[in-house]
């Protein structure tokens, strides 16, 4: 699946979820479900690395996903295409990259 492929499909998901959930996603409100997303794996990281009985893989994982799905909400909210943006930032530090080797 190409990145913008993969891009429109969690929009076509987020429609979905907002006709469900019965609101409709703001730049605003992604981002407040990006912070708590990266709350819960932030308090996941914890759990683990102290050897806590709450750390839940599923939990973990599932975090990661729920951030990926935030976060190119808002990129297309934005009106960016994730794939266009990817490529700039990789192309710009690629010349640092560069820059610093020589």
């Amino acid at each position: 699946m190409e990145v913008n492929q993969f891009q429109d499909k969690i929009v076509k998901f987020c429609k979905e979820w907002e006709k469900y959930r019965e609101f409709k996603h703001t730049e605003q409100n992604t981002f407040n479900h990006l912070v708590e997303e990266m709350g819960e794996l932030a308090s996941q990281f914890v759990n683990r690395d102290k050897g806590r009985k709450e750390f839940d893989g599923n939990e973990f994982d599932n975090a990661i996903g729920d951030i990926l799905i935030h976060l190119v909400c808002l990129a297309n909210l934005r009106g960016l295409s994730v794939e266009q943006l990817i490529d700039q930032i990789i192309k710009e530090d690629s010349k640092r990259l560069l820059e610093k080797s020589n």
